[in-house]
């Protein structure tokens, strides 16, 4: 049994739940070595052996889900270890680590209507395992006893992908097949028309002092990709107040030359400037639309994850 990988499975679960279908939250709840997911991975599965997420990199994916549908008919909770130190000696992960699987059947509603609401309003949120009681629930970030661990569910990554060309759909493309919410906003209609199919939402820009994007928060990165750049500074100067944790924009050196002095003419702080990747990407020799898309977005993934870039 194949199940498709998503980072967030709590929407899908709940939507699940919401059509009559029994579920379980499957999560890794403690790594033994190096696991191929990371702790706090998480699958959804409903009675019907449908699953979305992934914790093994589809070593024991199908032996998971047989395990979930078990534990759907019990309605019973437990913990599960695969790999290292396994009783299931048939099933190994290749890394030689071992997880516990926390099988959760019983997450009241109120529960889950509050997760799936904080990641709606771009709060961050805990989900609470207490191993004792096996039991999960929603709980504050830094919640402690008795929980023995507590996943912390941040905001989804969100981009804003701004400006003019081909570069800009094939960002929210790739953007989309990362699982960032994307927000297109551009001048051009066949470019918005481009970018609509991958992004969460493709606004029309009309004038550079138009532009309005409400808060960016700190789950935020923001791209700049004008070619006029007389766009670029009263844009930009919304993203530079934010709380972004990126903000990138098109061009060459001379161009990003240009662009700092503009915005120092417009009072812009240096500190605030210097905030700006240009030129945008990581340094791939990149060339074509795609390719530079592709660094563009290797350059996020970076900055989000804490890598030097």
């Amino acid at each position: 049994m194949a199940a498709r990988y998503m980072h967030d499975v709590l929407p899908t679960l709940a939507a699940w739940r919401a059509a009559g279908l029994r579920t379980a939250l499957v999560t890794i709840v403690f790594v033994d070595g190096s696991a191929p997911r990371p702790l706090g991975s998480q699958m959804a599965i409903n009675e019907r052996g449908e699953a979305v997420g992934n914790l093994t990199g589809g070593c024991a994916e199908a032996a998971i889900i047989a395990e979930a549908v078990a534990c759907i008919d019990s309605g019973v909770n437990h913990v599960t270890r695969y790999g290292k130190g396994s009783p299931y000696i048939d099933l190994r992960l290749p890394c030689g680590s071992g997880i516990d699987v926390f099988f959760d059947v019983t997450l009241a509603q109120e529960d889950l209507d509050r997760l799936v609401e904080a990641g709606a309003a771009r709060v961050p949120i805990g989900l609470g395992f207490d191993f004792g009681a096996l039991r999960a629930a929603a709980v504050a970030p830094e919640a402690a006893a008795p929980y023995a661990y507590v996943r912390v569910c941040e905001p989804a990554t969100r981009l804003y992908a701004v400006g003019k060309g081909p570069v800009l759909p094939l960002i929210a493309e790739l953007g989309a097949a990362a699982e960032f919410h994307v927000i297109a906003l551009s001048p051009e209609a066949e470019t918005l028309a481009l970018a609509l199919p991958h992004a969460r939402e493709a606004r029309t820009l009309t004038t550079p002092d138009a532009f309005d994007c409400g808060r960016l928060d700190r789950w935020t990165a923001f791209v700049s990709l004008f070619h006029e750049h007389e766009w670029e500074p009263p844009v930009l100067r919304r993203a530079l107040a934010s709380d972004c944790f990126y903000i990138g924009a098109l061009g060459s050196r001379q161009a990003a030359m240009l662009r700092r002095e503009a915005l120092a003419e417009a009072g812009v702080a240096a500190a605030d400037i210097a905030r700006i990747r240009a030129p945008v990407g990581l340094s791939i020799g990149a060339r074509s639309p795609p390719e530079i898309a592709l660094a563009i977005l290797a350059e996020i993934v970076a900055v989000r994850r804490g890598v030097r870039a």
